[in-house]
C-alpha cells in the first residue's frame, strides 16, 4: 500500500486505530519523535533519497533566514519589519529555550529605543553589524513565535530611552520622494428665482474652486494656495499664500518662508509675509498635544454655507435641512474669528460670527514652544498698510503644573507686551491669566494706549464632561491689537476706531451620557467701544439613541449689532435603519412660528460603499408650500463627484462639485481622492483593480501607483490592500506597509508584488520517474525570487510564473540531484486561478 493510498483511507473503523496510534505516541519521550528521511525510499513518486538533512533534529525547529515579523518591544506594538534570524547555540538554547534568534543591529536597536550609547561594545560596533545583544544588554530577552510570526522583545527600563506613550521613533520618520501635486475642490450651482407678482424669471449661476498645489524636493515643501469665484458675473482669482517650509527635526520645530500666520495663543493670529520658526507640536506624541473649532447650526432649507476668515471664504458646502455641523475645516491661521452665513433656498441669509481661540495655554514641565515671526502684514481682502512687524511668544513648563508664558509685538507704530501665567490644577482644571499692554498710533498721528485682560479655562471631567471657557477677555477703550490699529491708519476704514473690540466670551460644554448620547452647548459674545450693541451666538443640542434609532434636538439664537431683532431656530431630526437604508424627519421651526419639514431616505451603494444618496421631500407652513432634495456622492478612485438638485415653491437650483488630486511622481501621473497634507503614493506594479483598505473607492491605477491620503504626520499608518481584490495574476510577500511621514511629505508604500500566473506544475524526470518529494524549485533569469517545493507525486504549486521560461531543481548537492526544466504554459485565459501543467526536469 502507498503512502498516498494510505492517506486517502476514510473508513469508520480506520478512527479508533488512529486515536491509539496518537495515544501510543503522545506516551512516547521526545526522541521518539525523530522523523528518519529513509521512510520515504522505496515509496512510488518519491523513490530517490532526499537531502532533508536540515530536517534530522530532535527538535521542531525553523530555518534561519529572513521574515517578515510584528515587532512588540516591552508590551508596545511597533511596525512591522523584516529581520533576519540565526540559528541558536547551544548555549543560547540552554539559556533561553530560543531555537532562532532575531539579528539586530546597533541602528535597528537604536530604532527600537535602546539607549545604544549607554552599552561599549554596541557603541563600538559596526551600525549594521549582528550583535550578541542578550549577552551585552544585561536581563534583555527575546522570543520569537513563529507560528504568529511576531518577535516579542524585552529590555531594562534602564536601557531604553524614557518616551511618552505614543512616541514613534525619529529614525522612522520618511521625508518622502520628489513629486508635484495639486490637490483641487470645485462647486457649482444653477438657481432659477420665480416671482409671480412681478410675472418674472430670475436666473444666476455661481461657481468656486478652492486649490493647493505644490512641490516636494527632499525636505522642502512649496506649497500655494489659491481660489477662484464666479458669481453673477462678478468673478475674481484669491491668491491666499505661497510659502516654502521645511521641517527641523533637531529643534521640533517648522520653518517656513513666505506667506503664513503668526501663532494665536497669545495675540490675535495675523497673515504675514516674511519668514517664521515655531514649534511643531504633530511632532510630540499624542498624550503630549493639544482644538480646532467646530461651526453648527440650524438650515431652514436646503441651504449654502460660506465660512470666511480674513475676508477669505475658507470653506463652501451645501446642506440640507435641519441641524449641521462643520468639523473639517482648513483655516488659513491659527485664529481669527469666523464670519458663517448660511443661504437659504429663497434667498434669505443667516450670517453670525464664530470666535477661533484655543484653550487654557499651559506646557508640560520642561517643555518649551515658541514661535518667531518677522515679515510684512498681510490684510486679506482688506485695503489696508502693510506694515513690517516682528513678533514673539514662548510658552515654558515649569514645576507643579506652573506655565510662564509671554510675548511681544514690534512695529513702527505698534508695539506690545503680554505675559501670563498658566496653572493645571488636575481635577479642578486647567487656568491662564495674561495682561497685554499695547501702545499705538492711530490715523492723524493720534496715541492710544491700553490693557487686554484674558481669562481662560479648560477641563474635562471623568464623567465625560468637556468644559472650555475659552475664554473671556476685556480691554480698555485705549487698547488696540495689532489689525485693528493697522486698519485704523488705513484710508479706506477711517472709522474703525469707534468699533475695535472691547470684550469676548467664547464658552463650551459637551456632556457625554453614555448609553443616553451626549448633550452639547456653546455661547459666544462680543461688544466694540463706540457700539452699545452686542454680537451674541448660542448653540445647543441633544444627541440621542434608542437601540439603532438616532434622534437629534437642536437650537440656535444668533444676534448681531447690525439689526435689533434676533433669529432663533429649534430643529429635531430622527433617522431610523430599513435594512440597508435610512429613513430620516426632520423638523424646523423658528421664533414666528414658521414650520419646516422633510421626510426622506439615504443610503449607500456598490461594493466599497463608496455611493452615497439621497432623496427628501418636505412642506412648510405661512405659505411656503412644498420643497425637496435629490443629492448622489460619489467617491471614485480618481476623485469624488457629487450632484444634487433641490426646488421649493418659488425656486430651483441644480448643485455640483468634484473633488479630487493630482501627483506627479517618478513612476507616473497618479489621479487621487483630496489629498490632505501628508500622503502616500502606492506602488503595487501589476496589481492593477487592488483596493485600497480603509480607503473607499481608492484602486491602484494601470501604471500600478494609487494615493492613500489624509495620513497623520509623524505616526505610524498602516496601508493595506486588499487581498480579495487582486487579480489571479499577483501575490503579495506582504499584504501591509508601515509609513511615518513628516509634515507635508509625499511617502512611498511600496508593495512587493509577485506577478504571473498560480501553476500547480507535474514534474517528471528523464527516467519517467517523479521528481522527489521536497525538492527545491526556482524560476531562473528573475528580478525577483520566485520559488517553491516539490509536493507528493512530483506536483509543484508555484505562483508568479510567466509564460515560458526555465526552472532549476535542487534535492540535493550532487549533479544527478539537479535538474532543469525547460517549460511553456498552455494557453490562459486571466480568470482561471491555478493553471495545470506538466514538464520534464532534464
Amino acid at each position: 500500500m502507498s503512502w498516498s493510498h494510505f492517506t486517502r483511507i476514510k473508513t469508520p473503523h480506520c478512527f479508533p486505530l488512529t486515536a491509539l496510534a496518537l495515544l501510543v505516541a503522545g506516551a512516547l519521550p521526545a526522541q521518539a519523535g525523530k522523523f528518519n528521511p529513509r521512510f520515504l525510499e522505496d515509496v512510488p513518486g518519491i523513490d530517490q533519497h532526499v537531502d532533508l538533512s536540515v530536517y534530522e533534529t530532535n527538535k521542531a525547529d525553523q530555518l534561519p533566514g529572513k521574515y517578515r515579523v510584528a515587532v512588540v518591544v516591552n508590551d508596545t506594538k511597533m511596525a512591522p519589519r523584516t529581520l533576519e534570524f540565526k540559528a541558536a547555540t547551544e548555549s543560547q538554547r540552554a539559556k533561553l529555550g530560543e531555537a532562532l534568534i532575531p539579528c539586530l543591529s546597533p541602528v535597528q536597536l537604536a530604532e527600537m529605543g535602546v539607549r545604544v550609547e549607554n552599552f561599549p561594545a554596541l557603541k563600538m560596533a559596526p551600525p549594521e553589524a549582528c550583535v550578541a545583544f542578550d549577552e551585552i544588554i544585561p536581563q534583555a530577552a527575546s522570543h520569537f513565535d513563529f507560528a504568529e510570526q511576531t518577535l516579542v522583545m524585552s529590555f531594562p527600563q534602564a536601557a531604553m530611552n524614557q518616551t511618552a506613550r505614543g512616541t514613534v521613533s525619529e529614525s522612522l520618520w520618511d521625508e518622502g520622494i520628489n513629486a508635484l501635486m495639486v490637490d483641487y475642490n470645485f462647486s457649482g450651482s444653477h438657481s432659477t428665482y420665480d416671482d409671480p407678482e412681478n410675472n418674472t424669471n430670475d436666473t444666476s449661476d455661481s461657481y468656486y474652486l478652492n486649490m493647493r498645489s505644490g512641490i516636494n524636493l527632499g525636505a522642502w515643501r512649496l506649497r500655494n494656495y489659491s481660489t477662484w469665484s464666479k458669481n453673477e458675473g462678478d468673478q475674481h482669482w484669491d491668491n491666499l499664500g505661497t510659502s516654502l517650509s521645511r521641517v527641523i527635526i533637531p529643534l521640533k520645530s517648522q520653518f517656513t518662508l513666505g506667506d503664513t500666520s503668526t501663532s494665536g495663543e497669545i495675540f490675535d493670529s495675523v497673515q504675514i509675509r516674511g519668514a517664521q520658526l515655531s514649534s511643531d507640536e504633530e511632532m510630540l506624541p499624542d498624550s503630549q498635544r493639544g482644538f480646532a473649532p467646530v461651526v453648527r447650526g440650524i438650515a431652514k432649507s436646503n441651504a449654502e454655507v460660506i465660512i470666511k476668515q480674513n475676508g477669505y471664504v475658507i470653506y463652501r458646502s451645501f446642506v440640507q435641512p435641519g441641524a449641521f455641523e462643520i468639523s473639517d475645516l482648513y483655516p488659513t491661521s491659527s485664529s481669527g474669528d469666523l464670519t458663517v452665513t448660511i443661504k437659504e433656498a429663497d434667498g434669505s441669509e443667516q450670517t453670525f460670527t464664530q470666535p477661533f481661540s484655543s484653550v487654557a495655554l499651559f506646557q508640560r514641565e520642561g517643555h518649551l514652544k515658541y514661535s518667531l515671526s518677522a515679515g510684512e502684514y498681510r490684510a486679506g481682502n482688506y485695503d489696508s498698510a502693510r506694515p513690517k512687524f516682528a513678533q514673539l511668544e514662548a510658552l515654558y513648563g515649569l514645576p507643579l503644573g506652573f506655565t510662564l508664558y509671554g510675548g511681544s509685538v514690534f512695529a513702527d507704530d505698534y508695539q506690545a507686551l503680554a505675559a501670563g501665567l498658566g496653572k493645571n490644577f488636575g481635577y479642578i482644571g486647567a487656568v491662564s491669566l495674561d495682561v497685554t499692554q499695547a501702545n499705538s498710533t492711530l490715523a492723524h498721528g493720534e496715541k492710544a494706549e491700553g490693557q487686554s485682560y484674558r481669562f481662560l479655562y479648560s477641563k474635562t471631567f471623568n464623567s465625560g464632561t468637556d468644559f472650555r471657557l475659552a475664554g473671556y477677555r476685556y480691554s480698555t477703550e485705549g487698547y488696540y491689537s495689532f489689525r485693528e490699529a493697522t486698519d485704523v491708519r488705513s484710508e479706506a476704514d477711517s472709522t474703525y476706531d469707534r468699533y475695535h473690540k472691547r470684550s469676548q466670551m467664547q464658552a463650551n460644554v459637551t456632556q457625554q451620557l453614555g448609553s443616553y448620547g451626549s448633550v452639547y452647548f456653546s455661547a459666544n459674545q462680543q461688544e466694540y467701544w463706540g457700539d452699545e450693541g452686542k454680537q451674541r451666538s448660542v448653540n445647543a443640542g441633544y444627541n440621542g439613541r434608542i437601540g439603532r434609532v438616532s434622534y437629534s434636538i437642536a437650537y440656535t439664537w444668533t444676534k448681531s449689532p447690525e439689526w435689533d431683532e434676533s433669529d432663533r431656530l429649534w430643529s429635531f431630526s430622527l433617522s431610523v435603519p430599513l435594512g440597508r437604508v435610512w429613513s430620516n424627519y426632520h423638523l424646523t421651526t423658528d421664533q414666528r412660528g414658521r414650520t419646516s419639514q422633510q421626510v426622506g431616505v439615504s443610503g449607500s451603494a456598490l461594493e466599497d460603499r463608496n455611493l452615497s444618496y439621497s432623496v427628501q421631500e418636505g412642506y412648510a407652513s405661512n405659505g411656503t408650500g412644498n420643497s425637496g432634495n435629490v443629492n448622489l456622492d460619489y467617491q471614485g478612485g480618481v476623485g469624488n463627484v457629487n450632484l444634487g438638485y433641490n426646488y421649493s415653491r418659488n425656486s430651483q437650483q441644480v448643485n455640483y462639485g468634484l473633488s479630487g488630486g493630482l501627483v506627479a511622481h517618478s513612476e507616473g501621473i497618479t489621479l487621487a481622492q483630496p489629498l490632505g497634507e501628508s500622503i502616500a503614493i502606492i506602488s503595487a506594479p501589476g496589481a492593477r483593480g487592488a483596493h485600497v483598505m480603509n480607503n473607499s473607492g481608492v484602486e491602484v491605477d494601470w501604471m500600478g501607483n494609487a494615493v492613500s491620503p489624509y495620513l497623520s504626520p509623524y505616526r505610524e499608518n498602516e496601508i493595506a490592500l486588499r487581498s480579495d481584490s487582486l487579480n489571479n495574476k499577483v501575490d503579495l510577500d506582504t499584504a501591509s506597509v508601515s509609513v511615518v511621514p513628516t509634515r507635508g511629505a509625499i511617502v512611498r508604500a511600496r508593495f512587493d508584488t509577485r506577478v504571473g500566473y498560480r501553476v500547480l506544475m507535474t514534474l517528471q524526470q528523464a527516467n519517467g520517474n517523479a521528481v522527489p518529494f521536497g525538492a527545491t524549485a526556482t524560476l531562473m533569469e528573475s528580478k525577483k525570487e520566485v520559488s517553491s517545493i516539490v509536493g507528493e507525486d512530483g506536483q509543484l504549486y508555484i505562483s508568479g510564473m510567466p509564460d515560458k521560461g526555465d526552472l532549476q531543481v535542487s534535492w540535493g548537492k550532487a549533479q544527478a540531484q539537479q535538474c532543469r526544466v525547460t517549460f511553456t504554459l498552455p494557453p490562459q485565459q486571466d480568470n482561471i486561478g491555478v493553471v495545470i501543467a506538466s514538464a520534464t526536469c532534464r
